[in-house]
């Protein structure tokens, strides 16, 4: 029984996987992969970013988002299963 919930388990990743990158494929790529910043800009922002921490602002806000968000499908899938109101 394990051997087959293990192999039921597996076909069905293998099929949202497979899903995933046919999706994955149709997108575009991205139009900032070729943007060239000038040094200028790029010495201007090393300095900003001395006394304003803009990387690790972004690495908070998206832990902050990912945490959210999480919480608001774990909360939706509840709901739907009429575990909570």
């Amino acid at each position: 029984m394990l051997e087959f919930l293990k192999g039921l388990w597996n076909g069905l990743t293998d099929i949202i996987d497979d899903i995933l990158s046919a999706v994955l494929v149709l997108l575009p790529d991205s139009p900032f992969a070729n943007v060239q910043i000038p040094s200028e800009v790029r010495q201007i922002l090393g300095y900003v970013n001395y006394f304003v921490p803009i990387g690790a602002m972004l690495a908070i806000a998206a832990g902050w988002l990912s945490a959210i968000g999480i919480y608001y499908l774990y909360q939706t899938i509840l709901r739907w299963a009429k575990t909570i109101k």
